[in-house]
């Protein structure tokens, strides 16, 4: 793993040209925050609050999910099951977990996987990627500026508040500075002790995990072939945890060795992989790598 870009180093793979580097002041040039564009941050809607991110609530949800014929019935369900002790909070998180976890219904894809595999490591992974990708903050702090460090780094203090600012548009709220560390820990990319620095932590994910994203995302109803530079372009692989297009190609060699993918190919300067068949028939077969 090489180290963080320095301040003039090029944009990181899958980034817009043309943003503003924003670097910290009285630390060294490899710490660094990379940040949208003033008309990007400031679109029509903007979100500048941080909800914490639920993901032991919504492996509950996932495993309640089973024996539920509805979303009324899970909420339902969820209400008088979690642990939250007011009645309010406990209905305002459900209402976040049906968001996060349930975008696509109670026969989506968290649930359908959890009755196929029952493996709680899957599940975890899969319910890390749906947070980030509903809660665009979250997904563009991983994906942006933590993404390009170095695991076991520590982070300053004001790395993030730098990097809220920028993406926001205007410095955020207290509560949104402190819950993006509180949840980059409960999500497993960041190590917190008092007195210390925040330190950048290894996330290693499923390797199934990332075959069914793969599925799901490019090939859910039939065979597809895709160039990598477009998976690469989707920022699921970053949220489950890999630190380099190198690694998604391990996991693609590997599984075009064990014959879970049609093909993995480089040639022409073409680099694609083709699946085997399509989502549903992945997870009735009960494929795994």
């Amino acid at each position: 793993m090489k180290k963080p870009p320095s301040a003039d180093s090029s944009s990181p793979p899958g980034q817009p040209d043309g943003q503003l580097k924003l670097v910290l002041q009285d630390q060294p040039p490899s710490v660094e925050v990379r940040t949208p564009s003033t008309a990007s941050a400031r679109g029509v809607v903007k979100q500048v609050s941080i909800q914490d991110a639920l993901l032991v609530e919504g492996q509950l949800a996932v495993k309640l999910s089973v024996g539920c014929q509805s979303l009324d019935g899970l909420n339902e369900l969820l209400i008088n099951n979690l642990s939250q002790n007011s009645l309010e909070t406990r209905r305002r998180y459900v209402q976040s977990i049906t968001r996060w976890f349930f975008p696509d219904g109670i026969d989506g894809l968290l649930p359908t996987v959890w009755r196929t595999y029952g493996d709680e490591a899957v599940i975890h992974d899969l319910l890390r990627w749906s947070y980030l990708d509903q809660e665009p903050i979250m997904g563009a702090c991983v994906a942006d500026a933590l993404f390009p460090l170095e695991n076991g780094i520590a982070i300053p203090s004001a790395y993030f508040d730098k990097f809220l600012t920028g993406h926001l548009g205007e410095v955020p709220p207290a509560k949104t500075r402190e819950r993006i560390k509180i949840n980059l820990k409960r999500l497993g990319f960041l190590e917190r002790a008092k007195g210390n620095p925040d330190r950048l932590t290894p996330v290693v994910p499923q390797k199934t995990s990332f075959m069914i994203l793969l599925h799901h995302l490019f090939a859910p109803r039939s065979v597809r072939t895709v160039e990598l530079r477009t998976l690469f372009g989707n920022p699921f692989w970053k949220y489950l945890g890999y630190k380099s297009e190198g690694a998604v190609r391990n996991v693609l060699r590997e599984a075009d060795a064990a014959g879970v993918i049609g093909k993995y190919i480089v040639a022409d300067q073409i680099e694609q992989v083709t699946t085997c068949c399509a989502l549903n028939e992945w997870l009735n077969r009960e494929m795994r790598l």
